[in-house]
């Protein structure tokens, strides 16, 4: 089996070299018999790679594995991932996204499975839809993360409500493609269940476990397997 390593940085920063100082981690897997791949993807670079080119870049890095898994020693079918932040985010995005293997591709990765059976983020957003965070927080409105911009390709400045960006936060959203077939999951947040205000700080509301339990509502509706600590 296979975990894979997603770093975070809000879609913009971080790199996969940052697991190798995770010690514990490694030893953990390995002493289970757990092969470890850490992976990165493009950055939004001010807009220059908005979604969903970084999720697509995992999607492509979990079928190189797949791809690759004769040679490594994979077991195709025991894939799993593990990442903070944007990186939980993103596996979730993979775990729960319809698969985006091409049977027909002549490109052999492409014809690989995308999807993952195991999740295991730790402060990663179920949901970068706004209305719906405001609506799970209660409150009218959110200030943004600055992460928004360059991810949905937006001007930097008080948001502008348009079709094309409700529509992209939807899909950014793993919560958006959860259906029956998902693979259980375990989150873990850091922060606690605070109030958050419209005043808030984004960095308050973009790791609040709410982002958890919110999917772990909508997982138990559909009788799935989800943990949230």
């Amino acid at each position: 089996p296979l975990l894979i390593c997603i770093h975070g940085g809000g879609f913009s920063g971080g790199d996969k070299r940052g697991f190798r100082d995770d010690g514990d981690l490694i030893r953990l897997m390995l002493n289970e018999g757990i092969s470890l791949a850490a992976i990165n993807y493009r950055l939004t670079d001010g807009g220059e790679n908005p979604y969903p080119i970084p999720m697509l870049d995992g999607a492509r890095a979990v079928q190189f594995l797949r791809h690759q898994a004769k040679k490594y020693n994979l077991d195709k079918d025991r894939f799993a991932a593990t990442g903070g932040s944007a990186g939980g985010c993103m596996l979730m995005w993979l775990g729960f996204h319809p698969d985006l293997a091409k049977p027909d591709d002549e490109d052999a990765v492409l014809r690989e499975s995308s999807r993952l059976q195991v999740l295991a983020p730790h402060g990663g957003q179920s949901s970068l839809h706004l209305p719906t965070l405001a609506k799970w927080f209660g409150v009218e409105s959110l200030q943004v993360h600055p992460a928004y911009w360059p991810l949905f390709a937006i001007e930097e400045g008080p948001i502008k409500s348009t079709d094309r960006f409700d529509a992209a936060m939807r899909d950014a959203s793993p919560i958006t493609h959860l259906t029956i077939d998902d693979p259980p999951i375990y989150l873990s947040y850091g922060e606690r269940n605070v109030a958050v205000i419209a005043e808030s700080s984004p960095d308050i509301w973009v790791h609040h476990p709410i982002m958890g339990l919110k999917l772990q509502e909508a997982m138990k509706a559909l009788k799935l397997e989800c943990h949230v600590e």
